[in-house]
């Protein structure tokens, strides 16, 4: 029981209470799904340039849309985000029916 309490707390203490390394991002979005038809607060990262393709780990190509606009929507193709990250461009459904940045639409269909 003391080499258990003695590992965890020279692996884990130094780590409780510090927040992870995308906490600035999730804090510009202020925890909210970035997306405009969304206000859910489960959110996960998303890298607006996929890493596959060249995409990299700066704030401009990371936004935080929750789980289900990031699976569902952006992955699944309801939702296609686009570049900056910190502003992103949000085109909805399979096939285009309206573009969103902020408070701008603009109907494609």
């Amino acid at each position: 029981v003391e080499f258990l309490c003695a590992t965890f707390w020279r692996n884990w203490v130094p780590s409780l209470g510090v927040s992870d390394k995308w906490e600035a991002i999730y804090r510009r979005d202020r925890y909210r799904c970035t997306s405009p038809v969304c206000h859910q607060r489960n959110v996960t990262l998303h890298h607006v340039q996929y890493r596959a393709r060249g995409g990299s780990d700066e704030a401009h190509n990371l936004t935080s849309p929750c789980a289900f606009c990031h699976l569902e929507g952006e992955h699944g193709g309801r939702l296609k985000i686009l570049p900056p990250g910190s502003n992103p461009t949000w085109v909805l459904g399979r096939r285009p029916i309206m573009r969103v940045q902020g408070r701008e639409r603009v109907l494609l269909a």
